[in-house]
């Protein structure tokens, strides 16, 4: 540590540490303006595939050789933020099962255009692995699947997911795989409102979705619960018969906000009981169904009816 001390106070070696500094400064802006040629490997990007056809990304991307010509700062740009090469489908040609080249007019193309500010001189090496496979498409359910608390006396009413199913494309050995489009909500607070959130879709080499966006909007409402007396409707009776069934009312219990309970009618439930779904014990499941929103609505105490039947 001393030498260095003892060195740098020699006056001598002060100015030339300074003089060999400012050399550098002047000389180093003047040798990168200049024009200079490269030979660069570039990551290649495939755009406007064939509709049908689905690229299986690769371990290794595909990369091109080119002779670039450009000044020194043009091509230390380039090194530092890694460019891409889009190269068009249609500008390439087949030379067996995988493996494609630039044909004379994406050559063409290439040859003398720019990428990040530096020129293509000429393609050294156009060769390109390319692996595709018939695109297969599938709708595709979307569930949220909330991790809320809820005050005491709220609960959540509605549950609105839009769109409800995506159509999602890719290779058959991914699609086979997809079930659902799955997301999850946190919230930390106590819900006692409405919320809501946005959730991207996002394609990737592997997947394209039809949609960018869902949108989740859930509500909350103070409940109150109110009995609901509701005629039992019977479906496929079979032909020539009458059939009763007992009890022909049932009782349902709602559970929601008080104003829209107040607004809920008969009419806006329906419970059926299907002969054709009868047991041999002479008992017919009821099925509950409602276009009722924001009112959850479910059986008080019978499930099933008895029922006889006569013939006309």
């Amino acid at each position: 540590m001393k030498r260095i001390v003892v060195f740098l106070r020699d006056s001598r070696t002060l100015t030339f540490v300074v003089c060999l500094v400012v050399t550098l400064f002047l000389w180093t802006p003047m040798k990168l303006s200049k024009n200079l040629l490269r030979e660069l490997s570039v990551p290649v990007v495939i755009t406007n595939l064939p509709a049908d056809k689905v690229l299986i990304p690769s371990p290794e991307n595909n990369y091109m050789k080119l002779l670039a010509e450009g000044n020194g700062f043009a091509l230390l740009k380039a090194y530092s933020q890694n460019p891409v090469l889009h190269i068009d489908f249609q500008d390439l040609q087949p030379i067996d099962t995988h493996s494609y080249c630039l044909t004379k007019n994406g050559k063409d193309k290439l040859n003398n255009s720019y990428l990040s500010n530096f020129r293509i001189r000429t393609v050294v090496n156009d060769t390109l692995q390319l692996n595709l496979s018939p695109k297969h498409t599938k709708r595709v359910p979307v569930q949220v699947q909330l991790n809320v608390e809820y005050a005491k006396e709220y609960q959540l009413t509605e549950l609105r997911i839009e769109p409800d199913s995506v159509t999602v494309s890719g290779s058959k050995a991914v699609i086979d795989t997809l079930r659902a489009i799955t997301f999850t909500y946190h919230q930390r607070r106590i819900a006692k409102e409405n919320f809501r959130k946005d959730y991207p879709l996002k394609n990737t080499p592997l997947l394209h979705y039809n949609t960018h966006k869902v949108a989740m909007q859930a509500f909350v409402d103070k409940v109150s619960e109110q009995l609901l007396r509701v005629p039992v409707q019977v479906i496929n009776a079979p032909a020539g018969s009458q059939i009763k069934v007992f009890p022909n009312e049932i009782t349902l219990l709602c559970t929601g906000d008080l104003e829209l309970l107040k607004t809920l009618t008969p009419n806006d439930v329906s419970v059926t009981a299907n002969v054709a779904e009868a047991s041999g014990d002479n008992r017919i499941p009821l099925r509950l169904t409602t276009k009722a929103k924001r009112v959850k609505i479910s059986f008080f105490n019978e499930t099933t009816v008895d029922f006889l039947i006569r013939k006309e």
